[in-house]
């Protein structure tokens, strides 16, 4: 590419770089005789309405004027043997990237801060959201400056499952709700200057592990470690702004980037003496903290789920003494999930009982209560006796089905078999569209009626993608004769893999408690 002229105007003269966003070529503008930067898109990176998205995305980017942002002056697409490819032309900056030269004095950390903000707050309020801010995105000028870059090239090219289950992207600054596809704002690009504030403080990142969907797990739902813990020279208000950047839940973040930017200019900031916000307590970390010491577990989990989504229908039993995880592992299993395109359906049963089929009527509930919302169920593809069926397991339901009549009564063993058949028909529906796991919590609590659809479902879900997933109480099984009856059951028929959580060793809850 060196040498190459880009639409008879930009001479690609030096590479300077690349990275999961593109390659970077110092180049010369013939038209205004001034050298500019270049960030060429690879064709493979981006199908057509991709392209067409980075090129009206750049053109919204070339409409912010700041000191703190890498100015955009120009878009457009070069044609090569692997299909057109889209290039941004840019401000060319001098220096080196927080990344390649993290400041080490906390005086210099908080400047380059507060100028990240300034730059958010400036995009921001032009509706742009950055959605990849890490160091790499923060150029430091030789005077200090600190420059923003690849606004444009964020949303087009953003972190992402390919269809073998690969990430691409990154995961270590990314906030909960784009991992998890939900709406967002410019709180987002607040949670990963968080994330970046605590790497530059203590020299280590809040969230890591091997497996990049481990991290996007911990981004959800473990809760951070204070940075004091790791470095106690860090103010405690400082501490208690970062902790507070990386709140799980945007409401709880500061409000703004503005906002952000004066609390850095607190007098108090860095007074060893002024107190910050409490401290996340320990058990607290322990409840919400790392997963650590069922990798294993969770890997053969991980191995099920990929099966059944590919159409071999899977049961999975979850047992531990109470307090063990169980609830933790079903957590990471259903994000796991989630991230690699299915959908997740919880019912719990209860030590003081419920309505016959609770379990299942709270599944029920909660994916026809999506299809009520959008009319009138129509888009379940569900036939009229099945929703009747359905029904008949949830009738709070009824008013949002109003057109739905009752089936004909049978005897009371035909009635359970056709009930049982309609819950298999939605699984098989929903499926189609979307693998589906099915969460049944504390099965040992469950009652009869959901015990034999349980069992039913086990043997029916086998060429479906959809997985069953149990979790039940070893200690109680002396009490839940029924239950034992369909362990037996399933394991004789050979059609449900167990998984027993044990206790950790003292080094993994060392690990959990740091």
């Amino acid at each position: 590419m060196i040498g190459t002229t880009l639409n008879d105007r930009y001479r690609l003269d030096e590479k300077l770089g690349s990275g999961g966003m593109g390659t970077v070529y110092r180049a010369h503008d013939s038209t205004l005789d001034r050298d500019v930067a270049i960030k060429m898109v690879s064709s493979l990176d981006l199908d057509i309405q991709g392209q067409a998205r980075l090129l009206q995305e750049a053109q919204a980017i070339a409409k912010l004027n700041h000191p703190n942002i890498v100015s955009v002056y120009d878009a457009g697409q070069v044609d090569g043997s692997e299909g057109s490819a889209p290039y941004i032309v840019m401000e060319l900056v001098s220096g080196k990237t927080l990344y390649e030269s993290p400041p080490g004095d906390l005086r210099r950390i908080l400047a380059v801060a507060k100028q990240v903000c300034l730059a958010l707050d400036h995009a921001h309020s032009h509706g742009i959201v950055h959605r990849d801010l890490k160091p790499e995105n923060v150029l430091i000028e030789p005077d200090g400056t600190a420059k923003l870059m690849d606004f444009g090239l964020a949303r087009s090219v953003a972190t992402r499952m390919t269809s073998k289950g690969e990430i691409v992207g990154t995961v270590f600054y990314l906030a909960p709700e784009l991992a998890l596809g939900q709406d967002f704002d410019g709180r987002a690009d607040l949670y990963a200057l968080g994330i970046m504030l605590y790497e530059l403080t203590t020299g280590n990142l809040p969230f890591t592990a091997g497996d990049p969907l481990a991290v996007i797990s911990q981004h959800i739902h473990a809760s951070v470690v204070p940075p004091r813990a790791k470095n106690p020279e860090i103010p405690p208000v400082l501490d208690s702004l970062i902790v507070q950047l990386m709140s799980k839940d945007p409401e709880d973040r500061p409000p703004s980037a503005h906002e952000v930017y004066e609390y850095l200019e607190r007098d108090d900031l860095l007074d060893p003496e002024a107190q910050g916000e409490k401290e996340v307590l320990v058990l607290d970390r322990i409840v919400r903290g790392r997963f650590v010491g069922r990798e294993q577990e969770l890997s053969e989990a991980r191995a099920l789920w990929s099966e059944a989504a590919a159409g071999d229908g899977q049961t999975l039993l979850v047992s531990g003494e109470p307090g063990i995880g169980k609830t933790r592992f079903m957590r990471e299993l259903s994000t796991h999930a989630e991230l690699t395109g299915g959908r997740v359906l919880v019912g719990a049963c209860y030590a003081e009982g419920g309505a016959p089929y609770s379990p299942f009527a709270q599944i029920l509930r909660k994916a026809l209560e999506s299809g009520a919302a959008k009319g009138n169920g129509a888009d379940l593809d569900l036939p009229v006796f099945v929703l009747a069926d359905l029904l008949r397991m949830a009738p709070e339901l009824k008013p949002y089905y109003p057109d739905v009549p009752p089936n004909p009564p049978l005897e009371p063993e035909a009635e359970q078999q056709r009930l049982f058949e309609s819950v298999v028909a939605f699984c098989s529906t929903l499926s189609e569209s979307a693998p589906l796991m099915l969460v049944v919590d504390d099965a040992h609590w469950a009652d009869s009626g959901s015990l034999s659809l349980m069992r039913h479902l086990a043997r029916r879900i086998r060429e479906k993608r959809v997985l069953l997933l149990a979790t039940y109480r070893e200690v109680e099984l002396d009490e839940a004769r029924p239950f034992n009856e369909v362990l037996l059951d399933l394991n004789r028929e050979r059609l449900a893999r167990r998984v027993k959580l044990s206790r950790l060793s003292r080094e993994q809850t060392k690990a959990l408690l740091t």
